[in-house]
Order: structure tokens, then C-alpha cells, then sequence
């Protein structure tokens, strides 16, 4: 028998290994945003120089669009298992078979092209457990005090993929060992990760046997009885009340603020994703436009999340210190640090000329570093209104990035015909727009109480605030 001290903080490890876990997923999608510029098509035969005409628009198109699809098409079942069989089971799962993808990548992409895109809905499959269970690990092990530390630090998944994929792709790609290294060493780290994962993770602190009771006090401190219930008592868990959930004007709050995150309306029909603009299009705007080589390509488009990684951190751990003004309030100034700010530097980017590419990167960093604020804005506060069905309003997060996964890649290669810098201007444009509408209607209906439909048998009023009866505005 293990001796427990008195005051663990044992839910920081895990913490930490869960922010792992949940790269390594992402990083194994992310990887192909940068090696489909330099690995050869289907049919292509692989020479010595490493060049290559490489896919089709189409056929990229179609590989970036059935990562989309699989998410979409897996969100709704992964939603579901995790309520009724726990994260731990569900997300080792995802992580299975994204891991199984990936290796599989150099192999059957040479193959056939359809292999190639199965593969690539199976990863995008795995991805869809991402959201719901960064929401999912936030209510359970997180205390009330510390929302914004884990919410912040769990969602840095995409900037960690970024930061560890782009220059090790980069690397790889420019050395002997090639493209096909790069999937082969994701798919080596996500098992190890994962298996390491399953290991130590338990649904809930009172699970686990490295959990004393007083950190447990801590983690549960504040929290509703019908919260807990529905965390401890695995026979008695309440059917997720989806009708309450929808009509709560709080929560689409929280959608709002993710579409702004990840999407943009160019003349009020087409959409694009802002989050896949910076992570899929970058290195091919750096490439392309600005004009860097295969491997400073892979540096310079880790450099902006790198600095995003940072300012989530420390904007996710200030959320949670910061005293003197209500949480509501907090949120507002955090959203619109994330998606106003960003809209400003994306416009500014917008007009940025060929042969100033070091202009360019500054612009295009702090436009991605402050959408790192997001987790102190409706990040945060999608699991301070859902708390114990918080895995619900992160899946719809999670529908609305498979939306922009799916509809980007067609739209940016319908945008970029020539690759212009008009045609750039257009897209950075109508992104800023679109974020400062979404975070407009997110700072109007957004609260930090948590929703009636947290406590049991609570009617649910029309009203603006569906907090439990007596809270107290925070």
C-alpha cells in the first residue's frame, strides 16, 4: 500500500498527462497539414531528391475534408458513451484508433487514395472525443477555483500539436528519413501516451488511489449535490436534459464565442474556419506567400501558437486569481481579448505586402496569441454553466470545428485560385468581422452560474440567467 500525503495534488499530473494525451491526438492530424506539401501523391514515384508534384487540390481537399467528416460523424455516439461509460473508456479508445491510423498512413496512402482518406476519417473519428473530454475532465477534477487553469490548459491541445508537429515535420521531411517518418514517430509517441494515460486516469478523484481525501474535499468543494451524485453514483446517472440545455441562452453564448474562434462569414453566405486558416493554411502561406523554405516553413508556423500556448496559460490561471470584479465580467474581458483583439491583427495582417515577411509572422503570432484568452471566455464558461454535462455543450464545440474542418479546405481552395494577395486580404477581412460579431452576442448573454438544469427536479424558467435558485451573481 502507497502512504497518500495529507495535502496531494495528484490532479495536476493528471492535469498534465490528459493536456498530453489530447495533443498527441491533434498532432496526429496536424502533421499532414504540413507534410501533404512535400510527400508525393498515390501513384507518384518517390525519388531521391525528395520532389515531388504531390496531390491535387481535389485530392487534398478531400483529404482535409474527411477529418471533418469523421468528427462529424462520431461526435454525437462519443457524446453519448461518455455520459453512459466515463471518459477513461471513450477517450482511450479515440486514442487507439487514431494511433492505429497514423501508422498505418505511409503504408496504405501509397496504395490507394480511398484507403488514404478511410484513414483520415478514422483520425478525425478519435478527434471527436477531444472536446468532450477536456469539458468532461474540467467538471470531475478540477475544483470550482481552478475552472480556467484546466480549461485553458486542457485546450491547448491544438497549440501543443502544433508546437511539436510543425518543426519535427519540418525536420524529417528535410532529412533522409523523409515523410514517412514523421506518421511513423507520431503513431510511436501517441501509444506510448496513451498507455500511460489509461494507466493513471479515473473518471473521478474519489476513484483513484493516489487521491487523498483532503485534495478530494478541494476538488468537490462548492459543488452541487446532483453534481456529485451524477459523478460518484455510476447506477443513478441522470439523462442529459438536451431541450434545457438548447434553450439556455448562456450556452449558445458559448457556441457563439466558439463559432467566432472558428469561423468567419465572408459576405454574410460562406464561411471559413479561423482556427484551420492558422493551422492548416499557415505553413502553406508561409510557404507560398511569404516565402519561406521547407524547414523554416515548419519553425515559423509553430512560432504563433508557441506564443498562443503561453498566453493561454497564463490567461487561464489569471482568469481564476484575478479579484475585485465579478466572473461574469471576467469572462467578457477575456472573450474579447481573444476574438475583438485578434479581429484587429488579422485585419492589420490583411494588408500586409509581398516582401515583408517578418511584418507578416508578427501579425499573423499575435493574431493566434490572443485567441489564447480564450479559456478564460466561453471556454471557461461552458463548464462553469453546464458543470456535469459540461461534455454535451463541449461536443456542440466540437460539431462546430468538424463544420469548419469540413468547409474550409473547400472554400479556402475555392478563395485561393490565383493565391493572391487580394484574394488573402478577402479572407483575413471577412474572419475579423465575423469575431468581433460573435463576441458582441457572446459579452450580451454570457454568466458564470450554473444552469437550473445542474440540480435535480429544478424547473426551468425562460429566462436570461438560468442559474440555480438563490445563486449568488459571481
Amino acid at each position: 500500500h502507497c502512504i497518500i500525503p495529507e495535502q496531494s495534488l495528484f490532479r495536476f499530473p493528471i492535469l498534465l498527462l490528459s493536456m498530453l494525451a489530447l495533443s498527441i491526438l491533434m498532432s496526429n492530424i496536424v502533421c499532414f497539414n504540413f507534410v501533404v506539401l512535400f510527400m508525393p501523391s498515390t501513384f507518384e514515384r518517390e525519388n531521391i531528391n525528395h520532389t515531388y508534384i504531390g496531390y491535387t487540390k481535389h485530392e487534398r481537399t478531400l483529404l482535409f475534408s474527411s477529418v471533418a467528416i469523421g468528427a462529424l460523424a462520431a461526435v454525437v455516439l462519443v457524446s453519448h458513451a461518455t455520459h453512459a461509460h466515463g471518459t477513461r473508456k471513450v477517450f482511450f479508445v479515440a486514442g487507439l484508433l487514431t494511433t492505429v491510423a497514423t501508422a498505418l498512413i505511409p503504408s496504405l496512402s501509397r496504395i490507394s487514395l480511398n484507403w488514404f482518406i478511410a484513414l483520415r476519417f478514422v483520425q478525425g473519428a478519435s478527434l471527436s472525443a477531444a472536446m468532450p473530454t477536456a469539458g468532461s475532465i474540467t467538471a470531475s477534477w478540477a475544483s470550482l477555483s481552478q475552472h480556467g487553469l484546466f480549461m485553458s490548459t486542457l485546450t491547448t491541445f491544438s497549440q501543443v500539436s502544433a508546437i511539436f508537429s510543425m518543426p519535427v515535420s519540418g525536420y524529417l521531411c528535410a532529412t533522409a528519413l523523409g515523410w514517412k517518418a514523421v506518421f511513423y514517430l507520431h503513431s510511436i509517441v501517441s501509444a506510448a501516451i496513451f498507455a500511460v494515460w489509461y494507466f493513471v486516469y479515473r473518471n473521478q478523484p474519489s476513484q483513484h488511489p493516489l487521491i487523498s481525501a483532503s485534495e478530494t474535499a478541494t476538488i468537490q468543494e462548492g459543488k452541487s449535490a446532483a453534481d456529485l451524485a451524477h459523478c460518484d453514483s455510476e447506477g443513478t446517472r441522470k439523462k442529459i436534459p438536451y431541450l434545457a440545455i438548447i434553450s439556455t441562452p448562456a450556452v449558445w453564448a458559448v457556441w457563439v464565442g466558439a463559432l467566432g474562434d472558428y469561423v468567419a462569414v465572408q459576405a454574410g453566405l460562406t464561411v471559413l474556419s479561423t482556427f484551420q486558416l492558422i493551422h492548416i493554411f499557415s505553413p502553406l502561406y508561409l510557404h507560398s506567400v511569404l516565402g519561406y523554405s521547407m524547414e523554416e516553413t515548419g519553425w515559423a508556423a509553430a512560432l504563433p501558437v508557441v506564443l498562443q500556448f503561453l498566453v493561454k496559460m497564463s490567461a487561464g490561471h489569471s482568469s481564476d486569481r484575478i479579484v475585485g470584479v465579478s466572473e461574469t465580467t471576467k469572462l467578457r474581458i477575456y472573450n474579447s481579448l481573444a476574438l475583438a483583439v485578434s479581429a484587429c491583427f488579422l485585419v492589420a495582417l490583411a494588408f500586409v505586402p509581398r516582401g515583408y515577411p517578418a511584418c507578416g509572422l508578427v501579425l499573423l503570432t499575435l493574431a493566434n496569441a490572443m485567441f489564447g484568452f480564450n479559456g478564460g471566455g466561453f471556454n471557461k464558461c461552458a463548464t462553469l454553466v453546464s458543470r456535469q454535462y459540461s461534455h454535451f455543450v463541449m461536443a456542440n464545440i466540437q460539431v462546430i470545428q468538424g463544420l469548419s474542418l469540413l468547409i474550409s479546405p473547400v472554400l479556402v481552395n475555392w478563395m485561393l485560385r490565383k493565391g493572391s494577395m487580394s484574394e488573402w486580404r478577402l479572407i483575413f477581412v471577412s474572419h475579423g468581422c465575423l469575431l468581433l460579431i460573435c463576441n458582441a452576442v457572446f459579452c450580451i448573454f454570457t454568466t458564470a452560474k450554473p444552469a437550473l438544469w445542474t440540480e435535480p427536479d429544478v424547473p426551468v424558467p425562460n429566462g436570461r440567467n438560468q442559474g440555480r435558485f438563490g445563486a449568488k451573481q459571481v
